[in-house]
Parts: C-alpha cells; sequence; structure tokens
C-alpha cells in the first residue's frame, strides 16, 4: 500500500505522463513488458507449441518494451518545448546558469510548488536539471550568448531574469547582452535583472560602465546585482548585534573585538559589514582581528578593497596556522575581554568546520560545559549538514556555537526577487518630507506613490546614493537596541503601528528631546532652512547644533553620522570642501565636532531625521517597536 501511494502521488506531481513513465523505467518497462508478452503468447499458442510461444512472447515483450522507452525519450524533448510554451505565455523568471546558488533558488521554489521557470543551461548534462525538470519546470539548452537561442526566449512576459553562470565576468557581459536584446526588440513590459557579481570593485564598474551610461526611461529594464557572500554577511549581521547580544558594551565606553578567520570573499564582507555597523552611541572602537597562516597579506587585501577602513575601525592581522596547536592555544586571543564574536568564514566550508569543532574541543571546551562562554563562536556552512543542525539545535552542550551561510536560507525568492526585502531601504532612500512631519506615512498602494519611490530607487546615476540607504536602513537595529528597543514583523495595518511605534518611540526620547528643546514644531520649523542649502547660504540661522553629546539623543546622532562617515570611507570617499560625487569628496566627510560652517552644521537635521523617522521607516514596511527583553 506504501509503494501504491508513493506512485501515485509520483504521478500527481509529475509534469506530464511521459516524464511519469520515465521517471519509473522499472514499472513503465514490466508493465509493457507483460502485456507485450500476454498479446503474443496468446496469438502465438494457437498455432505453435506452448515452448515455441513462449519464446515468441518473451522476444517481442524484450522489443517492445525497449521500443517503448525510445519513443518516450523521443516525447521527452517534445513536452519539455510544450513545457517551455505553456511556462513562456504568462509572467515567469528565467535563470541563466545552474550553479549552486541558482540550483539553491529552484530547489526552494520546488518547495514551494512554484514552477513558472525557465531555466537556460548550456550544458545539458548537468545532473541537477533532470529534478527541475520533473518538478515541472522548463529547460531550454544553448548559449546564451548566441542570439538565436535568446530568441527561443520570451521577454514580454518574462518577469525576472537571473543571470548566474559562475563567473562575473561573463555574468557582466551577459547581462548587457540581454539589455541590448530587449532594447533592440523594443520590448515595452517591464523585466527585472538579477545579476550575480561577487567581486565589489567589478560591480561598481558594472554600474558606472554598463548601466549608468545607458539608463533611461524609454524601457522597463529594472537591473540589480547580487552577491551571495554580501547576502551571506548581510544575512549574518541581521540575527547577530555586532556589539554581541547583551547590552553591556552599548551600555558602556569599553572598546569591543571581533576575531574572523578567513582569508576569501566570504572574509571580506563580514569585515565590509561590521565596520558598517560598528558605530554605536558612545563611540566604542571596534578592532577586527584577521587570523590565518598569511594574514598580513589579507590584511593587505582589506585594505584595497576598503581603502578607507582604517578610518573606521582598528584592523589586526594574527599569523597562525590552524593546521597547528598554537592556533587553539593564543588564550591572548580567544579570551579576550568584550570578545563579542568569533567568525570563521573562509569560503571552504569543510576547513570552517574542522576550525569550529577544533575551536569547540581544544579551546573552549571548559567555558561551553560551565556554561560561562560570552563570545558567540560563529561558523559559515554553505550546505547545512546534520552535525550542523546538530550544534544549532542543541544549545545545552553548544551554547554559544552557531553556524551561518545556509545557501538554500539566502537564496530565497524573497532575497532575490521579492521587493520586500529593500522596502525600508527604499523609504529611506526616498525620504519623508524635508519639513519634519513626525505622522508621515506613503500610501503603497497608491501607484503613482509607489512608481515614484520604485523610479528613485533604480535610478542607476544614484547608486552610491542607493548603497548608503540601504546601509542606512541595516542600522535601524542597532539604534533601537541603544534605545532598550527592537522591531517585530506585524499583520497590523501600518496606520496602527505607526501610533503604536511613535508612542513607544517618542517616549524613549522625551526626556532628551525636552532639555534639548526639540519639539515637533521647533524641528518643523527649523527645517524650514533647509531649502538655503541650495540657495543663499549666507542667510542660514543655526538655532541648534549638538555640542556637549550627554543625551542619548544627540549620542545617536552623532553616531549616525559617523556610520555615514563609516560608510562613504568604506568605499573610497575622501574629505574635500568642495563636494563632487563623480570624483567621491565630501565637504561632510569629518567627525559633527569639526563642523563650523553654518551650511556644514545644518545638515545635522538629517542626520537627526535617520533616528526621529524610524517608527515611520519601520509602520511603513510592517514592522511593530517593542521592547527588548532584558
Amino acid at each position: 500500500m506504501k509503494k501504491l501511494n508513493e506512485i501515485i502521488n509520483s504521478y500527481r506531481n509529475s509534469p506530464s505522463v511521459v516524464y511519469f513513465l520515465l521517471e519509473n523505467k522499472a514499472l513503465t518497462i514490466g508493465a509493457v513488458a507483460v502485456i507485450a508478452f500476454v498479446l503474443r503468447f496468446s496469438l502465438a499458442v494457437n498455432s505453435n507449441e506452448v515452448l515455441d510461444a513462449l519464446g515468441n512472447g518473451l522476444e517481442f515483450a524484450s522489443i517492445v518494451s525497449a521500443s517503448m522507452i525510445a519513443v518516450l525519450l523521443y516525447f521527452k524533448d517534445a513536452v519539455n518545448m510544450q513545457l517551455v510554451k505553456r511556462i513562456s505565455e504568462s509572467g515567469h523568471t528565467t535563470v541563466f546558469g545552474l550553479g549552486e546558488f541558482s540550483a539553491a533558488l529552484l530547489t526552494n521554489e520546488v518547495a514551494n510548488k512554484n514552477s513558472s521557470y525557465i531555466i537556460f543551461e548550456k550544458n545539458i548534462q548537468n545532473d541537477k536539471i533532470e529534478h527541475f525538470r520533473k518538478a515541472g519546470m522548463g529547460v531550454v539548452q544553448g548559449d546564451a550568448f548566441d542570439g538565436e537561442h535568446l530568441e527561443q526566449l520570451n521577454f514580454q512576459t518574462m518577469d525576472y531574469a537571473i543571470v548566474a553562470l559562475g563567473n562575473d565576468r561573463l555574468n557582466m557581459e551577459l547581462a548587457t547582452t540581454i539589455i541590448d536584446h530587449y532594447k533592440r526588440k523594443n520590448i515595452d513590459t517591464p523585466i527585472k535583472i538579477v545579476v550575480h557579481i561577487i567581486n565589489q570593485d567589478l560591480n561598481a564598474l558594472f554600474h558606472q560602465a554598463f548601466i549608468a551610461p545607458d539608463a533611461d526611461k524609454t524601457h522597463k529594464i529594472d537591473i540589480q546585482t547580487f552577491s551571495f557572500y554580501e547576502e551571506a554577511a548581510e544575512s549574518f549581521f541581521e540575527q547577530n548585534y555586532v556589539d554581541g547580544q547583551s547590552s553591556e558594551i552599548m551600555d558602556g565606553s569599553e572598546d569591543y573585538h571581533i576575531v574572523v578567520a578567513g582569508n576569501g570573499e566570504l572574509a571580506l564582507n563580514i569585515i565590509y559589514q561590521a565596520a558598517k555597523k560598528a558605530h554605536l552611541p558612545n563611540e566604542n572602537k571596534l578592532t577586527i582581528h584577521v587570523v590565518d597562516k598569511d594574514a598580513q597579506k589579507f590584511k593587505k587585501q582589506v585594505i584595497k578593497r576598503y581603502s578607507g577602513i582604517e578610518k573606521v575601525i582598528s584592523l589586526e592581522s594574527v599569523t597562525l596556522d590552524d593546521e597547528t596547536l598554537e592556533y587553539f592555544n593564543q588564550e591572548e586571543l580567544w579570551f579576550k575581554k568584550n570578545l563579542t564574536h568569533v567568525i570563521v568564514c573562509y569560503d571552504d566550508e569543510e576547513k570552517n568546520l574542522k576550525i569550529a569543532t577544533d575551536l569547540f574541543n581544544k579551546t573552549y571546551l571548559s567555558r561551553a560545559v560551565e556554561k560561562t562562554l560570552k563570545t558567540r563562536i560563529n561558523f559559515a556552512i554553505f550546505n547545512a549538514y546534520n552535525m550542523s543542525s546538530k550544534i544549532d539545535t542543541d544549545k545545552e552542550n553548544f551554547k554559544q556555537f552557531f553556524s551561518f551561510a545556509d545557501v538554500k536560507a539566502i537564496c530565497t525568492r524573497d532575497n532575490l526577487l521579492d521587493e520586500k526585502h529593500d522596502l525600508m531601504a527604499k523609504l529611506v532612500h526616498n525620504q519623508y518630507a524635508e519639513q519634519y512631519t513626525p505622522n508621515d506615512l506613503y500610501d503603497l498602494q497608491n501607484k503613482t506613490i509607489k512608481d515614484k519611490i520604485h523610479d528613485k530607487w533604480y535610478d542607476a546615476s544614484k547608486l552610491s546614493d542607493k548603497l548608503s540607504s540601504i546601509a542606512q536602513s541595516k542600522h535601524i537595529p542597532m539604534k533601537l537596541k541603544a534605545l532598550g528597543l527592537h522591531s517585530v514583523k506585524s499583520e497590523k495595518s501600518q496606520k496602527e503601528l505607526l501610533e503604536h511605534n511613535r508612542k513607544i518611540f517618542d517616549a524613549s526620547l522625551k526626556d532628551d528631546r525636552d532639555s534639548l528643546g526639540l519639539s515637533d514644531e521647533f524641528l518643523q520649523d527649523y527645517s524650514k532652512e533647509l531649502p538655503k542649502l541650495w540657495g543663499d547660504q549666507s542667510s542660514i540661522n543655526i538655532r541648534y547644533f549638538p555640542k556637549e553629546y550627554t543625551t542619548m539623543l544627540e549620542k545617536l546622532t552623532r553616531a549616525e553620522h559617523n556610520r555615514w562617515n563609516a560608510f562613504h570611507y568604506l568605499n573610497g570617499w575622501t574629505y574635500d570642501e568642495v563636494k563632487s560625487k563623480p570624483k567621491k569628496e565630501h565637504d561632510c566627510l569629518m567627525p559633527l565636532a569639526e563642523f563650523k560652517k553654518p551650511e556644514l552644521q545644518l545638515t545635522v537635521i538629517y542626520d537627526m531625521y535617520a533616528i526621529l523617522y524610524i517608527p515611520n521607516y519601520l509602520a511603513n514596511a510592517g514592522y511593530e517597536i517593542t521592547f527588548r527583553e532584558s
């Protein structure tokens, strides 16, 4: 009975009868052979002896069953092309290249029973193809750089194109080929092209050299770049505060530390994300200790990638070989005061697991058993194994050990394609009214407003502003933590959420604002000075600028400006009296305490808005502010 149910379920889930019969070859051959044998035997037994009839029956059965499989294989391709045609008739996604990351996305979609995908793959022998084909996804074989093969695709109904060929340069080349094809055919329906680019320098080049010059409003092409390692690093710090899970460091002024064991793209991105997040109200200094057998070389790579990083955090190299016991006996490193995280993040997951288990057994065993270990030990595992799952769930024995960077958890439709993933950053990017309006909300059901937010977000000429908005939105949890708050997803209406969020958030800053005289009315009046930044700067009247930094609001304002500075330093910007975005030069790139000119001091309003509008951003994105558990 169990086997019968499995066969029935297999039939129901198969995209066609042909696929079902091929998937169950033994059953198909057996059934056809029996039927053929019975027919041939019944005909032969009347004119021949039984033994001859048996021989004829068996011979005929073998010929028919073999022929049946050959016919099914022939029709399999025809069925696949019909499948591609059917999927292409309505909104769908085309995946160019079936590597590890795109395969993880498709595996998630199979689990969600979403088969509206077409896979464009040059290597038809890819062992993953059959799995997705059986799930009802279409497959097109060919070279994507060949125009004739692209003609097989229906761009008119293609909602998304995911380009992940396994090579940054090829991905960039194919993306531009698709864009050219889209424009040449004068296709008028919108498409979002997601391009996997690991190297951040190439990512910037792609936007500057290929996207920005071609930006036009006549074609509805949205282009998004995606890096698995960047997403993995972002995901890590969404689940882990850079200063640790407690508020001990946040509430004090002591410096803190993170150990990063790695030397590849994931380690680079972990360091980058940490440097963007590490801006606390009391300006606690973060030191990242890079550990590797060639740590000095990797440190130079970090500085080359993020040229201004040493203006943001302290970066120390620790040369150790994980194949030696000395690596695990460095008490001064592994038991450093205020060490919030040890992050083992080589691009080789087996190496990560080995180092993590050795750290547990050789370095932290005593404290793990005594449950006195405060530092979180994190290790990157790209394909979740039973062992890593056991470590994550068995907090009795592995309390402070955690895995992260599971490909299937990161390469989801929500992360890659869903507009909601970037909603908070889009709201930050679009900004609310310059004249402070604490109850401002965007009506995201209004197409005009939604299109305005959308168009500004995908204005390729403002990539730096867009990335800065993402960085600002990712820092919101740190600001909430400083106030003893955090946010959770909610089903309440945006209006209800704003009322609730404002009540809690405003109460946490009421004493500060009262003591500083920063009422809503004052801010609304003071913000009328902002237009003078683009006009007569000599008439600017500075009525407020922080000086003492004794209140949490002023400390958060300073932290926000430090965060803004850090983002720009990390991305190669430098200070100059005259602002020039093309040259990556900015006149605000200095500590707030050094702002002397009125036109600079007035810009502190924007730093304050980054804090005061947090309830609005969260409400608009569907999040509710709650109190953090102590």
